[in-house]
């Protein structure tokens, strides 16, 4: 499949073509290549050197190098939060068009501010898919000064690793994402808003299934009260021995249920209110 290649750019152009060289030479269909970068001077000859490489030496892959906006226009460099935030939102937009073409983005993280890397990743953790990669490059050769190879000779020291993306949205949220949602912000809201009502309905699930109605009885005065043994007793009509084994067996069902085994008799009582207080709270039901 057909694949694009998203790059940030800084003073040195070798870093898209040393990296699209790599790509290329491992059988990634790459045809399509967009840089982002600032509009500051010392980046405009590289600019020029990477539109005469493209025109030269790869005349069938699409070449095309985006200029970050901000909010009063073109942005000179990423020293700022309100320059960072322009970033992102290019970074967003350029991935999310990509996916919604239906085209894997290969991400490299190599050039520019390390910003640019950090920021990168974001975007990539709200939209990548499996079948989305992000590489970084560790070469120890000296890019600047007069020699500016755009493409690596067969002795120099260079290695494209790959960079792992922790996605924060399962594939339903990314869809609903690459369909509405254009502004980053709003999409990390929209991801935590998914990410809450996913925690929501575990809990609810556990409650409802992996308790009991008299455990659920013993727990839900624990919870919404906060109430002790003695006192959750008074209120049952059973003795606090009873309480006592009911709640063990409470809480062992909650560590089995969240994965955690050790080897003691159950989960903190502090541990157990404070995950399912929500459940109690006012407006939930």
């Amino acid at each position: 499949m057909n694949a694009t290649l998203i790059a940030t750019l800084g003073t040195e152009p070798q870093g898209v073509t040393w990296m699209l060289d790599w790509l290329l030479r491992r059988g990634f269909a790459i045809d399509e290549v967009l840089v982002l970068h600032t509009s500051a001077r010392v980046i405009e000859p590289a600019l020029e050197k990477l539109q005469s490489e493209f025109s030269q030496t790869y005349p069938t892959i699409q070449y095309r190098a985006e200029a970050v906006q901000g909010e009063e226009g073109a942005i000179l460099d990423i020293a700022s939060e309100k320059e960072t935030w322009a970033f992102l939102r290019a970074m967003y937009r350029a991935i999310r068009r990509v996916k919604r073409a239906g085209r894997p983005v290969h991400l490299s993280l190599t050039g520019g501010r390390k910003t640019m890397a950090v920021y990168a990743m974001v975007a990539a953790q709200l939209l990548f898919d499996e079948n989305d990669r992000a590489w970084h490059m560790i070469s120890e050769v000296h890019w600047s000064g007069t020699e500016r190879r755009m493409h690596a000779a067969p002795l120099d020291r260079y290695q494209v690793v790959a960079v792992p993306v922790v996605r924060w949205s399962d594939a339903a949220t990314v869809r609903v994402l690459l369909a509405e949602v254009d502004d980053p912000w709003e999409a990390l809201r929209r991801q935590q808003e998914f990410t809450l009502q996913e925690v929501m309905r575990r809990r609810r699930e556990f409650w409802e299934h992996h308790l009991t109605p008299a455990l659920r009885e013993v727990a839900e005065l624990l919870v919404r009260e906060g109430l002790d043994n003695a006192e959750i007793a008074r209120r049952l009509h059973k003795s606090e021995h009873t309480v006592a084994n009911q709640l063990t067996r409470v809480y062992r069902a909650f560590d089995a249920w969240r994965g955690v085994h050790t080897g003691k008799t159950g989960a903190s009582r502090a541990a157990f209110i404070a995950e399912f207080a929500s459940l109690f709270s006012k407006g939930d039901t």
